[in-house]
Formats: structure tokens, sequence, C-alpha cells
């Protein structure tokens, strides 16, 4: 079986440069997958901004703030350590500043279960508030299907 056939992807966040827009991506329906993981792909970063995940009841809604836990790449894209992604770290509800000393240049993995999922509220939406200046971002989810062959979970 393909990868592509097994695990559903799924596009989070299109990738250009936000500067002080701030980022709400696509949401997901984790009512559909056991699981996802969500990869951050950053370029520049001019000032920190905080990622928050949120839980909702409908797409796009915000409602309970969760805590989640990251990974992040060890070296900048095409550095030696680019492809070694350091251990999970935990980060509170109030969310994850990105530092540009930290994160510029730098991939960052979220993984979250169905089961992280508040009652009610199966849709799962990451924001990227609007601090910095320069933000060049994308995401793209790859999701652990529930149902073989989901038609969306967007």
């Amino acid at each position: 079986m393909k990868i592509s056939e097994r695990f559903k992807e799924i596009p989070i966040i299109e990738a250009k440069d936000y500067g002080s827009s701030g980022i709400d991506a696509d949401s997901v329906n984790m009512g559909l997958l056991h699981s996802v993981r969500i990869a951050f792909l950053f370029g520049a970063i001019t000032g920190n901004s905080i990622l928050k995940f949120y839980a909702g009841a409908t797409a796009g809604a915000k409602t309970t703030a969760l805590a989640f836990s990251y990974r992040l790449g060890g070296g900048d894209y095409k550095a030696a350590l680019a492809d070694v992604m350091g251990v999970f770290t935990a980060s509170p509800s109030t969310g994850l500043t990105l530092t540009a000393a930290t994160y510029d240049h730098r991939k960052v993995i979220v993984e979250f279960d169905s089961s992280d999922m508040p009652d009610g509220k199966p849709w799962l939406t990451a924001e990227i508030d609007a601090t910095a200046t320069v933000m060049l971002a994308a995401a793209d989810g790859l999701g652990d299907q529930r149902y073989e062959n989901s038609v969306s979970c967007i």
C-alpha cells in the first residue's frame, strides 16, 4: 500500500509571507482521523510570534486552547542536522513563542491524537499571531485515516 493511500494529505497553511497579518490555518476534522502530524516549515521570521492550537465544534471555531508537544529540526534548511528532529517538548495551551533566532529556517512538527480533543469539539485549528513583521511559513498535515478513502478532513 502506498503512503498516500494509507495517510491523508491535508493542506494546512499556504506557503507565503504573512508579514504582520497573522495566520489562521485551515481546520482539521479529527473525528475522521486517528491522529495527525502537522509539519510547519518556516523561512525568515522577524520578531516573535506565538503558535497556538484550538479545538472547536465547527471548522474555524477556536473555542478551547490546547496544550501540545512539538519537535524542532536540529538545523537550518540544507544544514547537516536539518533532518534530525529533536525530542518532543511540551508547550502549554498559551502557545509556543516562535523566536526568530531559534525557529527561522527550521521545521517544527506537532502531533495530535483524536483522544486529545475535548468532547463535542473535533475541529483542530492552528493559529500564529500577528506579532512578527516577516513570517514566511507553510504547513502540511498527514492524517492517519479512521475510514479508508475519506474524501475530506478539512
